[in-house]
């Protein structure tokens, strides 16, 4: 489509809300449709995301100009950057590239005990004592050891805390259905034969490894 020509039609508003969603993008990977307001204390209607998704064909069009393709999936409310060439990639640790797979895993679980669930809110109790039962952690890691990784998911729109300190076991915290892009059914099981063969790091010696923002490849355990 020729987005240029209908770009310079959009009013000054609009053009400037156009470039701030390009930046957020950038900036986090995903837009969620639903995000958690801690003001309001439930989830809210992302009023980036109901513009992105108004001027969706413009914004597809800009984007790939620069190499990068937008991931819409409209039923779960989730919309995902990523570079068709392999590049803007960021380093994942090990700890990290477990947290996200036991999210993923938790995720499934919530949303098939309930059909019409629509969101997922655990205990940082329960990702500790799932990754426990997986084997992924070890029972000297300390929970101050997951605050760098919550905080980086959060910052990605992959968590929201809901409740409480984020050093604290019994905080709540939602899980975002970008969870089901950056960590993807065909990767499952890429992510789990990994495990096999990889154990986990001291928390200050761990190995970062390379991982695109949505597509995981051989190098990139996670994504």
């Amino acid at each position: 489509m020729d987005w240029h020509r209908e770009y310079t039609a959009w009013t000054d508003r609009d053009r400037e809300e156009f470039a701030r969603i390009v930046s957020v993008l950038f900036e986090q990977t995903f837009l969620v449709r639903d995000i958690w307001d801690a003001k309001e204390r439930r989830t809210v209607t992302n009023r980036d995301y109901r513009f992105a998704e108004r001027v969706l064909p413009v914004l597809q069009s800009y984007l790939s100009v620069s190499g990068f393709l937008l991931q819409v999936d409209g039923r779960r409310g989730v919309m995902a950057l990523y570079n068709r060439f392999g590049r803007n990639r960021m380093r994942l640790d090990k700890l990290t590239t477990y947290v996200l797979y036991t999210l993923r895993l938790i995720y499934d679980e919530q949303m098939e005990q309930a059909s019409m669930r629509r969101e997922v809110v655990i205990p940082l109790r329960e990702l500790v004592g799932k990754l426990h039962t997986l084997g992924l952690i070890d029972r000297k890691l300390a929970v101050t050891n997951l605050e760098r990784t919550l905080n980086r998911l959060r910052q990605r729109s992959i968590l929201a805390r809901v409740e409480g300190n984020v050093q604290d076991l019994e905080s709540r915290w939602l899980i975002y259905p970008s969870i089901t892009l950056l960590v993807s059914d065909e990767r499952i099981n890429v992510i789990y034969d990994r495990f096999k063969v990889d154990s986990l790091e001291p928390s200050d010696g761990q190995e970062d490894e390379d991982v695109s923002d949505l597509d995981a490849d051989d190098e990139g355990a996670a994504q």
